[in-house]
C-alpha cells in the first residue's frame, strides 16, 4: 500500500460507514432507495463519501481516539532510539531530541532512505489505515446508534430502530476492541523498523544525533 492510496481510504472510509449506517433510516422515514441506483450509484456514492469523509478529516474527529494511541506509538519510537544511542545524555539534551519531532525525522529519514525499511513501511501503511479505520468506525458507530436510540424513542417509536441503534452500538465494540489490536501491530512493526536500524544504521544514527545536539543553544 502507497501513502496516497492510505490518504484516500482516510477519505473514504468515514464517509462511506456514515452514509451507510444512516440508510436504514430514510426507510424509516418513507424514503425508498436502491444501492448503485440514482444519487446511490457507486459513483455518486464515492463522491459524497469522500465529500464527507473530508470534512471529517479537516475537523480531526478521530483525534478523540488516535491521539493516545499516536502519542504512545510516537514515544515507543524516540525512547528506542535513545537507548541506541551510546553517548550519555544529559536531561536538557534529551528533551531537546524529544521536542520538534527531532528524532522522529531521524527515523522517517531512515525509512525514505533505505530501500529495505521503505518496503517495511507498506505494512505500516496498510496497518495505519486499519487504524484509522477502526477508530473512525467507533466514533461513527457510537453516534449512529445514539442518533438511532433517540429516533426510536422520540420520532418513529418502532422497535426495529431501536435494534439497529443496539446493532450499531455492537459494531462500535467490536471497532475499539479492533482498534486496540492495531495499536499494538504498529508498535511492533515499528520495532521490527527499529532493529533493522540497529543493524544497519547504528553508527549513522549516532552521527545525526551528534549533528542536532550541535544545535541545542
Amino acid at each position: 500500500m502507497t501513502r496516497t492510496t492510505l490518504k484516500f481510504i482516510r477519505l473514504l472510509v468515514p464517509g462511506l460507514i456514515l452514509v451507510l449506517e444512516f440508510l436504514p433510516l430514510l426507510k424509516f422515514a418513507g424514503q425508498s432507495y436502491k444501492i448503485n441506483d440514482g444519487w446511490l450509484s457507486y459513483s455518486y456514492l464515492t463522491l459524497i463519501a469522500v465529500g464527507i469523509g473530508a470534512f471529517y478529516h479537516i475537523n480531526n474527529a478521530r483525534y478523540f481516539v488516535t491521539n493516545a494511541s499516536h502519542k504512545r506509538i510516537d514515544l515507543n519510537i524516540m525512547n528506542s532510539l535513545l537507548k541506541l544511542y551510546p553517548k550519555t545524555l544529559t536531561q536538557a539534551q534529551h528533551n531537546f531530541l524529544k521536542e520538534k519531532k527531532r528524532l522522529k525525522n531521524i527515523f522517517y529519514n531512515f525509512i525514505d532512505n533505505d530501500k529495505s525499511l521503505t518496503a517495511k513501511s507498506e505494512n505500516v501503511y496498510f496497518n495505519g489505515a486499519l487504524w484509522t479505520s477502526t477508530a473512525d468506525a467507533f466514533i461513527i458507530s457510537t453516534f449512529s446508534s445514539i442518533i438511532y436510540l433517540i429516533a426510536g424513542t422520540l420520532f418513529f417509536k418502532q422497535k426495529e430502530v431501536w435494534l439497529w441503534g443496539i446493532l450499531f452500538g455492537g459494531i462500535a465494540l467490536i471497532a475499539i476492541l479492533l482498534h486496540l489490536l492495531t495499536i499494538f501491530k504498529h508498535i511492533n512493526i515499528g520495532n521490527d523498523q527499529l532493529e533493522f536500524i540497529e543493524t544497519n544504521k547504528l553508527k549513522e544514527l549516532e552521527t545525526k544525533i551528534d549533528e542536532i545536539l550541535q544545535q541545542l543553544p
